[in-house]
């Protein structure tokens, strides 16, 4: 096992210091559970983190480790594949929990049945640990696989504002690369050991940053007060009316950064009335309702004779969009044709 290349002391204080603030982040999240059950999950994550970090420095600096502590330490990096799986799936797909999702924690649930009889070379040294990091590198992937899903859906059932994206991405690529670190360690043979929770300090400090900046990160009460909004036909009929007048006036989807929170500000109404009706009344994602209106603005534009030396991608910028590729991707599903097709056919017509 090789040694990372610092001090003693500074070793321990690095390691030590990002245990601590994962193990405060567990407590404030766990704290939060009672608003919802993601935060939960998001403590027993923080909290599993906390102890296989802390097994890490023991395991390195204190050759009296009692067994029981370090197979401690082993379940619960068992445990934070399972616990960031489940709550970046249902942080980013809301929907209610499943008792099947137990599932996910059997191995460590057996591990810990077995907690007092593990042994390092009857056990971990003789594939134990071996399939732990290869479960552990497996879930990373999959964080990733959901992390790219929710990115490329057109419809997303939520809309998140770029604090709750940098939250959410921080988390999943500071703890991929930590598993990788104690994967490449032991399976490849090529990191220090101690370099994962070392490389880890910045990630988790970075998140309570953010926490403190944004509490809302952890109240999720968009999707229940969605579900108690009670709105006769006509009212939601009238909200729908009122936001694409204002859309129309404004227009709103002009500035890329228009978002769910800016025209709930325009509306004086709450970020989760709007989200509603938007889902029901127009029977859209917010996304697709701002950018129908940018597809409409550089249709107009397109056909404009001033514009007929214009880039097409420079209109899609001035009319909202961020990059030219999600613009293709609204304008062919909006229109069923690209915009050069469109171009061509108006322009011959």
């Amino acid at each position: 096992m090789r040694a990372l290349k610092l001090d003693k002391e500074m070793e321990v204080f690095i390691a030590g210091l990002g245990a601590a603030q994962s193990l405060l982040l567990s407590v404030y999240s766990f704290l939060e559970r009672k608003k919802d059950f993601r935060n939960l999950l998001l403590g027993l994550f923080f909290l599993a983190i906390t102890i296989r970090l802390g097994k890490s420095i023991l395991w390195v600096y204190l050759d009296t480790t009692p067994l029981w502590l370090i197979n401690i330490g082993f379940i619960a990096h068992s445990i934070t594949g399972p616990a960031l799986f489940l709550y970046i799936l249902h942080f980013l797909f809301p929907k209610k929990w499943s008792n099947w999702n137990l599932l996910h924690f059997v191995p460590s649930a057996v591990l810990l049945f077995y907690v007092g009889m593990l042994t390092l070379d009857g056990f971990w040294h003789v594939g134990g640990y071996t399939a732990l990091l290869f479960q552990q590198i497996g879930y990373s992937l999959a964080w990733l696989v959901v992390l790219g899903i929710y990115f490329r859906l057109k419809d997303k059932r939520v809309s998140l504002n770029r604090a709750t994206i940098i939250w959410i991405s921080t988390l999943v690529l500071g703890t991929a690369v930590l598993q990788f670190l104690y994967f490449s360690n032991y399976i490849l043979g090529i990191t220090p050991y101690l370099l994962g929770p070392v490389s880890y300090l910045p990630f988790v400090y970075f998140l309570a940053f953010l926490l403190f900046k944004n509490p809302s990160l952890l109240k999720h009460s968009n999707s229940k007060k969605q579900q108690n909004i009670r709105l006769e036909t006509h009212q939601l009929k009238d909200y729908a009316s009122q936001m694409e007048q204002l859309m129309e006036l404004k227009k709103l989807y002009l500035d890329p950064n228009c978002s769910l929170n800016k025209v709930a500000t325009e509306m004086k109404l709450p970020a989760y009335l709007i989200s509603h009706v938007v889902n029901n009344a127009l029977d859209k994602s917010f996304p697709d309702f701002l950018n129908s209106y940018r597809i409409e603005e550089v249709k107009t534009r397109l056909l404009q004779p001033k514009n007929k030396n214009v880039k097409i991608a420079s209109l899609a910028y001035d009319c909202g969009f961020n990059s030219l590729s999600s613009f293709n991707i609204a304008f062919k599903k909006s229109t069923g044709i690209t915009p050069s097709k469109f171009l061509r056919n108006n322009a011959s017509s």
